[in-house]
């Protein structure tokens, strides 16, 4: 009994000490996406709300790095009000995960047409077109990319005059394959933390069952 309780506990502690880590990076990538890559969030503002996995990505980041740490304290301490509460708050976060994914297929397509007619509005003289350009210009040195598709898809917005990065040789690949790769990266953070919550939910489980076991025994 005493040999599979530690077990479960050391294992336990592994596993929180992997959730702690992925929290951190969730957290990094989503303030940088949300933050850093202001540019690109300019070129999709028409709507706010393709924003809104961003920032359930910051909020489960900054959770999982709080109920991470949370847990090697319940798993060394063998604390049953730690352990109950770990198990709650990682369900909660992993609900919250699921969310913030499907969020993301939903609102991709939105976030491309938003992009698509924000380039009708480059060199333009209102307020709204001036914020495209400053965005554009911005956007595509940071991500060094040119178009959506590629550098034709400003000709097809009848934009005669494109930015200057797409002037670059080589001649930059379209913004969506670019994007994309950073959003893969996530994905396969994401889905590497699901997994990781998956088992140590299962070991809390184990791990306070042993623990009741044992203080009754």
């Amino acid at each position: 009994m005493e040999g599979s309780l530690s077990c479960c506990k050391y294992l336990m502690f592994f596993f929180n000490l992997l959730i702690f880590l992925s929290g951190a990076a969730l957290l990094g990538v989503g303030i940088w996406v949300a933050v850093g890559a202001d540019s690109f969030k300019q070129v999709v503002s028409n709507d706010p709300a393709i924003f809104n996995a961003v920032y359930i990505i910051i909020a489960v980041g900054a959770l999982l790095f709080v109920v991470g740490f949370l847990g090697c304290c319940g798993a060394i301490k063998e604390n049953k009000f730690l352990l109950g509460a770990f198990f709650v708050m990682i369900l909660l976060i992993f609900i919250l995960q699921i969310i913030g994914g499907i969020l993301t297929f939903v609102y991709y397509p939105k976030a491309k047409a938003a992009a698509l007619d924000s380039m009708k509005l480059y060199g333009g003289s209102t307020p709204e077109a001036q914020t495209a350009t400053t965005a554009w210009d911005g956007f595509l040195p940071q991500f060094k990319c040119c178009g959506i598709n590629s550098g034709a898809d400003w000709t097809a917005a009848g934009i005669l005059l494109p930015p200057t990065a797409c002037n670059a040789l080589p001649v930059p690949p379209g913004c969506e394959s670019v994007v994309k790769n950073y959003f893969w990266v996530l994905g396969g953070i994401a889905v590497a933390v699901l997994f990781i919550e998956l088992l140590a939910m299962i070991f809390a489980c184990c791990l306070y069952r042993g623990v009741n076991k044992h203080q009754y025994a």
